[in-house]
């Protein structure tokens, strides 16, 4: 795809050169790409349900959970973190929740009709993009909370946190408008196949996909990964001159966090670069490298689509009152038996709980840190 907001599969890498009438946008498209993506097909049928699927579930039963506890922890006890992490949650379930219709078009073709071409394609954008801005809430929220120790910040009202966090869907929903306006269904005679995609003037198409790439690089990467590593580097500085026994769990937390999303998206936005090169002339392509990029942007793609499975494991999973309070969620549904909990409970040293309460009280009483 062109950027974040794209579709997941890959019709071709000029697909979002559509234009008004359908000569001129399959001409447009023979004379942009003259390969029939015919392997880039058949990988996609299968490649694309399978991952699909994993991430899928993944997806459901990890955010699904973390909306579950942080719903029944109460407001009282909710800290900033855990706003931010309820509302990147919602928006990774929200995102994976679009991630069936993509894979019945990669097997088929889309057959969901052009208005839920406009509201999948907007929804799939509106929560990439505010899952990614969340990440920098979160960050620039510990980095006030350990670097400068910042406590009246925690204090503030919670109006302010539910401001932020609106502003955020705002802007996310205004990127989305692009889908909600250009998506079209259209059957190309070219592709052989009924797609959902952009659909813009051969005119202006170009400069429309330069725009909406830019967009996806600010915004949907370097923006978020210079923030994260300047909050996460300073945090790191900072526990290492405290040289506290108990940081080193949030220590490695902070490793974890950046290498993560790193190796999620830059692998994407690198093939992406690349294939931005060859669309404005830079390098030279032919048909067997046109198959080969347009493949490794449906994998890295989906690398990156699977970061919001680990976004639960990573900001929710590790933190002892979280799981805690995971297992309380767990018991009450049925999944786990009270004898078996009390029982793992019992069999603790009083020496290990006496470590996790100090790691915990020594992070700001987020269940996360």
């Amino acid at each position: 795809m062109d950027n974040a907001t794209e579709q997941p599969l890959q019709e071709t890498t000029e697909a979002n050169y559509y234009g008004d009438y359908e000569e001129d946008i399959d001409a447009y498209l023979a004379k942009a790409q003259p390969c029939r993506p015919i392997v880039v097909e058949r990988f996609a049928r299968v490649f694309v349900p399978i991952l699909y699927s994993f991430v899928l579930l993944l997806g459901i039963l990890g955010n699904a959970l973390v909306i579950l506890v942080l719903g029944r922890y109460k407001r009282a006890r909710r800290t900033i973190t855990d706003t931010f992490i309820l509302h990147l949650a919602i928006a990774d379930l929200l995102l994976v929740f679009t991630l069936p219709f993509w894979a019945v078009e990669a097997v088929t073709s889309w057959v969901f009709g052009t208005v839920m071409c406009k509201l999948i394609g907007a929804i799939f954008a509106l929560n990439v993009y505010s899952s990614i801005l969340f990440l920098i809430c979160i960050s620039f929220d510990r980095y006030l909370a350990i670097v400068h120790a910042i406590h009246m910040y925690r204090k503030r009202k919670p109006i302010y946190i539910h401001v932020t966090c609106l502003l955020v869907w705002v802007f996310c929903l205004l990127l989305a408008l692009v889908d909600l306006i250009f998506r079209e269904e259209y059957n190309s005679s070219y592709l052989n196949s009924t797609v959902c995609t952009y659909i813009f003037h051969p005119d202006s198409a170009g400069a429309w996909k330069m725009t909406l790439r830019l967009a996806h690089h600010i915004i949907g990467f370097f923006i978020p990964m210079a923030a994260m590593l300047y909050c996460y580097c300073m945090i790191f500085k900072t526990l290492c001159h405290a040289q506290m026994f108990e940081r080193q769990k949030t220590l490695k937390v902070v490793v974890a966090l950046v290498v993560v999303f790193v190796a999620c998206w830059l692998p994407y936005n690198a093939v992406l670069f690349v294939d931005t090169l060859q669309s404005l002339g830079t390098i030279q392509t032919h048909c067997a490298m046109l198959n080969i990029l347009d493949i490794s942007r449906t994998i890295t793609q989906s690398l990156g689509l699977v970061h919001c499975c680990l976004n639960p494991l990573l900001y929710a999973f590790i933190g002892v009152r979280f799981r805690g309070e995971m297992v309380k969620v767990l018991v009450n549904l049925g999944c786990l038996k009270k004898k078996l909990v009390a029982s793992r409970r019992g069999g603790k040293s009083k020496r290990a709980s006496s470590a996790i309460s100090d790691s915990e009280t020594s992070t700001s009483h987020s269940m996360i840190w």
